[in-house]
Parts: C-alpha cells; structure tokens; sequence
C-alpha cells in the first residue's frame, strides 16, 4: 500500500545495533583491564618511593645525630605484595655526603628501579649551636 507508514525495525537493524554496542562493551572491558593495572603499577611505585624517602631521611638523621654509626635496615621489604630490594649508599666529600637509595622490584612490566638522593653538609652536627637559635 503506498500509503502506509512502516514502524519499528527490522531484524537486521537489530542484529547491526546489537553488534555495535557489543563491540563499545567489550572496549570498555579493555579498558578498564588496563586501568586497573596501571593503578597496581602506580600503587607499587608509590610504596617504593615512600620506602625510599624513609630510608633516605633514616640516613640523614643518622648522619646528622651520629655519623659513624652505620644503620641495620633490611636489604627486601614486602609491601603489598611486591618484593622490594633496597641499597642505601653514602659517599663522603669534602664539601658534601651524597646519599643514595635504590629501590628494586618487579612487576608485570618487568624489572623497576626508583634511585632517590640527596646531599648534606658534612661539617653540620648536632652539637653546633646554630642549629639551636630560634628562627626570626
């Protein structure tokens, strides 16, 4: 009849709807895969470098407080479910002790290193009464 109005729509305007969104679904599945292990990712560099700025400020105030002692920190931390190895090294100067950490550990995308460090003043001690003056 050429007068009628067809509404609605057909099987394969269905099948053609359905495919498009079940492609959407299945990229945003992906993506969320993804979003979650780069979120475990960021979480295990964030506890290392939180671990490493403990080390390195355990370092300084040994530094600081007692420069002969040598600190006994374990070498592997377990944090989270990741192994983490960590070097403390200090070299002496004349003018400056740089400090160093590095943090090692493994994750799906392999063999991770964080290094932090940091100088100080070898000639400051706590027995220096400049460090005892209040601030203005």
């Amino acid at each position: 009849m050429p007068g009628t109005v067809m509404r609605g729509f057909s099987l394969i305007e269905a099948l053609l709807s359905m495919l498009v969104l079940s492609i959407g679904l299945l990229g945003l599945g992906q993506l969320q895969a993804r979003l979650w292990v780069a979120s475990g990712r960021l979480h295990t560099q964030n506890s290392a470098y939180q671990l490493g700025m403990g080390r390195l400020d355990q370092a300084l105030a040994v530094q600081l407080i007692a420069p002969d002692l040598v600190p006994d920190l374990p070498p592997r931390v377990s944090r989270g479910g990741a192994l983490y190895d960590i070097r403390l090294s200090v070299r002496a100067g004349r003018q400056l002790n740089e400090t160093r950490v590095q943090i090692t550990w493994t994750d799906p995308a392999g063999r991770q290193i964080l290094t932090l460090g940091t100088a100080s003043e070898p000639t400051v001690r706590v027995a220096d009464t400049r460090l005892l003056l209040p601030a203005d």
